[in-house]
Protein backbone atom coordinates (compact mmCIF):
# COMPACT_ATOMS: atom_id res chain seq x y z
CA UNK A 1 0.00 0.00 0.00
CA UNK A 2 3.05 2.48 1.35
CA UNK A 3 4.46 1.28 -2.48
CA UNK A 4 1.24 2.14 -4.40
CA UNK A 5 1.17 5.88 -2.60
CA UNK A 6 4.78 6.77 -2.98
CA UNK A 7 4.08 5.55 -7.31
CA UNK A 8 1.05 8.07 -7.20
CA UNK A 9 3.35 10.85 -5.54
CA UNK A 10 6.47 10.11 -7.89
CA UNK A 11 3.93 10.18 -10.89
CA UNK A 12 2.50 13.72 -11.04
CA UNK A 13 0.46 12.93 -14.58
CA UNK A 14 -2.18 10.51 -12.35
CA UNK A 15 -3.16 13.39 -9.94
CA UNK A 16 -4.66 16.19 -12.54
CA UNK A 17 -7.13 13.29 -13.11
CA UNK A 18 -7.74 12.19 -9.94
CA UNK A 19 -9.11 15.83 -9.04
CA UNK A 20 -11.43 15.81 -11.78
CA UNK A 21 -12.73 12.85 -11.29
CA UNK A 22 -13.32 13.49 -7.79
CA UNK A 23 -14.77 16.94 -9.09
CA UNK A 24 -17.37 15.23 -11.04
CA UNK A 25 -18.03 12.80 -8.76
CA UNK A 26 -18.87 15.41 -6.06
CA UNK A 27 -20.82 17.60 -8.79
CA UNK A 28 -23.42 14.64 -9.43
CA UNK A 29 -23.65 14.15 -5.78
CA UNK A 30 -24.55 17.78 -5.13
CA UNK A 31 -27.13 17.35 -7.95
CA UNK A 32 -28.40 14.60 -6.78
CA UNK A 33 -29.03 16.19 -3.40
CA UNK A 34 -30.18 19.44 -4.81
CA UNK A 35 -32.92 17.51 -7.08
CA UNK A 36 -33.98 15.32 -4.27
CA UNK A 37 -34.31 18.62 -1.73
CA UNK A 38 -36.34 19.99 -4.39
CA UNK A 39 -38.61 16.89 -5.01
CA UNK A 40 -39.05 16.85 -1.32
CA UNK A 41 -40.01 20.83 -1.05
CA UNK A 42 -42.58 20.30 -3.84
CA UNK A 43 -44.21 17.29 -2.45
CA UNK A 44 -44.32 19.44 0.80
CA UNK A 45 -46.06 22.48 -0.45
CA UNK A 46 -48.22 20.25 -3.02
CA UNK A 47 -49.25 18.34 0.67
CA UNK A 48 -50.01 21.62 2.15
CA UNK A 49 -52.20 23.08 -0.39
CA UNK A 50 -54.01 19.54 -0.67
CA UNK A 51 -54.46 20.52 3.26
CA UNK A 52 -55.91 23.91 2.95
CA UNK A 53 -58.17 22.87 0.14
CA UNK A 54 -59.59 20.18 2.15
CA UNK A 55 -59.82 22.42 5.41
CA UNK A 56 -62.13 24.81 3.02
CA UNK A 57 -64.20 21.53 1.94
CA UNK A 58 -64.48 20.72 5.77
CA UNK A 59 -65.85 23.65 6.79
CA UNK A 60 -68.16 24.02 4.13
CA UNK A 61 -69.66 20.79 5.25
CA UNK A 62 -69.71 22.05 8.98
CA UNK A 63 -71.74 24.63 7.76
CA UNK A 64 -73.83 22.36 5.63
CA UNK A 65 -74.23 20.13 8.83
CA UNK A 66 -74.99 23.30 11.15
CA UNK A 67 -77.95 23.63 9.03
CA UNK A 68 -79.06 20.78 8.06
CA UNK A 69 -79.11 19.48 11.66
CA UNK A 70 -81.17 22.64 12.79
CA UNK A 71 -83.67 22.30 9.76
CA UNK A 72 -84.32 18.33 10.61
CA UNK A 73 -85.20 19.13 14.34
CA UNK A 74 -87.85 21.95 13.41
CA UNK A 75 -89.44 19.33 10.72
CA UNK A 76 -89.12 16.90 13.00
CA UNK A 77 -91.55 18.95 15.14
CA UNK A 78 -93.96 20.12 12.20
CA UNK A 79 -94.31 16.00 10.86
CA UNK A 80 -95.87 15.43 14.47
CA UNK A 81 -98.00 18.53 13.82
CA UNK A 82 -98.88 17.40 10.43
CA UNK A 83 -99.46 13.88 11.50
CA UNK A 84 -102.18 14.99 13.44
CA UNK A 85 -104.25 16.30 10.71
CA UNK A 86 -103.90 13.20 8.57
CA UNK A 87 -107.59 11.34 7.94
CA UNK A 88 -107.83 7.59 6.34
CA UNK A 89 -109.90 8.45 3.48
CA UNK A 90 -106.82 10.70 1.86
CA UNK A 91 -103.90 9.45 0.63
CA UNK A 92 -100.27 10.03 0.75
CA UNK A 93 -100.42 12.05 -2.38
CA UNK A 94 -103.55 14.25 -1.24
CA UNK A 95 -101.16 15.84 1.39
CA UNK A 96 -97.62 15.85 -0.14
CA UNK A 97 -97.98 19.48 -0.48
CA UNK A 98 -97.53 19.74 3.35
CA UNK A 99 -95.07 16.79 3.70
CA UNK A 100 -92.00 18.72 4.13
CA UNK A 101 -89.86 16.62 6.92
CA UNK A 102 -87.64 14.95 5.15
CA UNK A 103 -84.36 17.42 4.28
CA UNK A 104 -81.83 16.10 1.41
CA UNK A 105 -78.54 16.83 1.31
CA UNK A 106 -75.20 17.15 -0.24
CA UNK A 107 -71.39 17.17 1.11
CA UNK A 108 -68.70 18.23 -1.59
CA UNK A 109 -66.01 15.90 -1.49
CA UNK A 110 -63.84 16.94 -4.33
CA UNK A 111 -60.77 17.68 -2.40
CA UNK A 112 -60.97 14.26 -0.51
CA UNK A 113 -61.41 12.32 -3.56
CA UNK A 114 -58.59 13.86 -5.26
CA UNK A 115 -56.37 13.54 -1.64
CA UNK A 116 -57.30 9.86 -1.22
CA UNK A 117 -56.18 9.48 -4.57
CA UNK A 118 -52.96 11.21 -4.88
CA UNK A 119 -49.69 10.53 -3.39
CA UNK A 120 -49.74 13.98 -1.32
CA UNK A 121 -52.72 11.97 0.31
CA UNK A 122 -49.80 9.30 2.14
CA UNK A 123 -47.90 12.49 2.77
CA UNK A 124 -50.39 14.21 5.11
CA UNK A 125 -50.62 12.70 9.27
CA UNK A 126 -51.54 9.58 9.69
CA UNK A 127 -53.94 11.24 12.74
CA UNK A 128 -55.14 14.29 10.53
CA UNK A 129 -56.25 11.51 7.61
CA UNK A 130 -57.91 9.04 9.86
CA UNK A 131 -60.01 11.89 11.39
CA UNK A 132 -60.81 12.84 8.01
CA UNK A 133 -61.73 9.78 6.70
CA UNK A 134 -64.02 9.51 9.64
CA UNK A 135 -65.94 12.55 8.88
CA UNK A 136 -66.57 11.73 5.09
CA UNK A 137 -67.58 7.98 5.91
CA UNK A 138 -70.43 9.84 7.99
CA UNK A 139 -71.13 12.43 5.44
CA UNK A 140 -71.66 9.49 2.66
CA UNK A 141 -74.01 7.30 5.11
CA UNK A 142 -75.85 10.45 6.07
CA UNK A 143 -76.10 10.63 2.22
CA UNK A 144 -76.98 7.50 0.75
CA UNK A 145 -79.50 7.51 3.97
CA UNK A 146 -81.84 9.46 0.84
CA UNK A 147 -82.51 6.93 -1.22
CA UNK A 148 -84.96 4.68 1.12
CA UNK A 149 -86.67 7.28 1.64
CA UNK A 150 -86.79 8.96 -1.89
CA UNK A 151 -88.06 5.17 -2.41
CA UNK A 152 -91.06 5.67 -0.63
CA UNK A 153 -91.72 8.83 -1.81
CA UNK A 154 -92.33 7.24 -5.35
CA UNK A 155 -93.96 3.76 -4.24
CA UNK A 156 -97.28 2.91 -4.54
CA UNK A 157 -97.56 3.43 -0.89
CA UNK A 158 -98.24 7.36 -1.21
CA UNK A 159 -101.60 6.55 -3.78
CA UNK A 160 -103.21 3.81 -1.56
CA UNK A 161 -105.56 5.34 1.50
CA UNK A 162 -105.00 2.50 3.33
CA UNK A 163 -101.22 2.18 3.79
CA UNK A 164 -100.05 5.92 2.97
CA UNK A 165 -100.22 6.96 7.03
CA UNK A 166 -98.21 3.98 7.38
CA UNK A 167 -95.98 5.32 4.67
CA UNK A 168 -95.95 8.93 6.71
CA UNK A 169 -94.80 7.63 9.95
CA UNK A 170 -92.51 5.48 8.37
CA UNK A 171 -90.90 8.65 6.14
CA UNK A 172 -91.11 10.28 9.88
CA UNK A 173 -88.84 7.51 11.41
CA UNK A 174 -86.57 8.46 8.82
CA UNK A 175 -86.56 12.16 9.53
CA UNK A 176 -85.77 10.90 13.28
CA UNK A 177 -82.87 9.30 11.82
CA UNK A 178 -81.32 11.91 10.60
CA UNK A 179 -81.90 14.50 13.18
CA UNK A 180 -79.78 11.79 15.49
CA UNK A 181 -77.28 11.26 13.28
CA UNK A 182 -76.94 15.51 12.29
CA UNK A 183 -76.32 15.96 15.83
CA UNK A 184 -73.21 13.12 16.12
CA UNK A 185 -72.27 13.98 12.92
CA UNK A 186 -72.09 18.04 13.91
CA UNK A 187 -70.39 16.87 17.13
CA UNK A 188 -67.41 14.90 15.67
CA UNK A 189 -67.15 17.95 12.81
CA UNK A 190 -66.74 20.42 15.83
CA UNK A 191 -63.87 18.31 17.46
CA UNK A 192 -62.10 17.96 14.32
CA UNK A 193 -62.18 21.50 14.12
CA UNK A 194 -61.07 22.27 18.06
CA UNK A 195 -58.36 19.80 17.30
CA UNK A 196 -56.73 21.51 14.36
CA UNK A 197 -57.86 25.06 15.53
CA UNK A 198 -55.20 27.05 13.71
CA UNK A 199 -56.12 25.58 10.16
CA UNK A 200 -59.23 27.17 10.67
CA UNK A 201 -59.38 30.08 12.41
CA UNK A 202 -59.43 32.13 9.35
CA UNK A 203 -62.39 30.54 7.95
CA UNK A 204 -64.33 30.84 11.14
CA UNK A 205 -63.47 34.63 11.18
CA UNK A 206 -65.39 34.85 7.87
CA UNK A 207 -68.46 33.25 9.10
CA UNK A 208 -70.19 34.73 11.56
CA UNK A 209 -73.14 31.87 11.83
CA UNK A 210 -70.21 28.81 11.97
CA UNK A 211 -68.47 30.77 14.60
CA UNK A 212 -70.66 31.57 16.98
CA UNK A 213 -72.24 28.03 16.48
CA UNK A 214 -68.47 26.57 17.25
CA UNK A 215 -67.70 29.38 19.95
CA UNK A 216 -70.62 28.46 21.73
CA UNK A 217 -69.27 24.48 22.29
CA UNK A 218 -65.66 25.33 21.96
CA UNK A 219 -65.70 26.92 25.64
CA UNK A 220 -67.98 24.15 26.96
CA UNK A 221 -65.91 21.75 29.56
CA UNK A 222 -66.53 17.74 28.74
CA UNK A 223 -69.48 17.90 31.48
CA UNK A 224 -71.17 20.59 29.78
CA UNK A 225 -70.56 19.30 26.41
CA UNK A 226 -71.93 15.72 27.60
CA UNK A 227 -75.27 17.62 28.90
CA UNK A 228 -75.57 19.74 26.10
CA UNK A 229 -75.45 16.53 23.72
CA UNK A 230 -77.64 14.65 26.16
CA UNK A 231 -80.51 17.20 26.47
CA UNK A 232 -80.22 17.66 21.98
CA UNK A 233 -81.07 14.07 22.25
CA UNK A 234 -83.49 13.96 24.43
CA UNK A 235 -85.52 16.96 22.25
CA UNK A 236 -85.11 14.68 19.61
CA UNK A 237 -86.18 11.17 20.91
CA UNK A 238 -89.11 13.16 22.88
CA UNK A 239 -91.10 13.35 18.55
CA UNK A 240 -90.78 9.62 18.70
CA UNK A 241 -93.04 8.55 21.81
CA UNK A 242 -96.08 8.47 20.36
CA UNK A 243 -98.65 6.05 20.11
CA UNK A 244 -98.44 5.78 16.34
CA UNK A 245 -94.86 4.81 16.53
CA UNK A 246 -95.70 1.45 18.25
CA UNK A 247 -98.64 1.14 15.99
CA UNK A 248 -96.52 1.89 12.75
CA UNK A 249 -93.94 -1.04 13.92
CA UNK A 250 -96.92 -3.67 14.32
CA UNK A 251 -98.17 -2.66 11.12
CA UNK A 252 -94.45 -3.20 9.35
CA UNK A 253 -94.23 -6.43 10.90
CA UNK A 254 -97.18 -8.07 9.98
CA UNK A 255 -96.77 -6.48 6.45
CA UNK A 256 -93.16 -8.58 6.62
CA UNK A 257 -95.20 -11.23 7.80
CA UNK A 258 -97.81 -11.77 5.33
CA UNK A 259 -95.12 -11.18 2.11
CA UNK A 260 -93.24 -14.17 3.83
CA UNK A 261 -96.42 -16.65 3.45
CA UNK A 262 -97.06 -15.52 -0.05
Amino acid sequence: MYNLVSKLKNNKSIWPYFFEFLTVLLSVYLAFLITEWRENHKEKQETKLAIERLNQEIFQNYKVMISFKKDVAKRLEKMQVVEEIIEPQYSFNDYIGVFNGFRYTNFNDASWKRASDAKTGNLMPIEYIEGVHALYSNNYYLTHHNLGINKLMYSDYIFDKKKCKYAYNIAELYVWQQATWSIENTCDYTRFIQEYRNDFETLLQQDSAAHAYFTRRDTLSKEQWKKLRSQEFNHINSFTKSDNRQKVFAKIRSLKTIAKTR
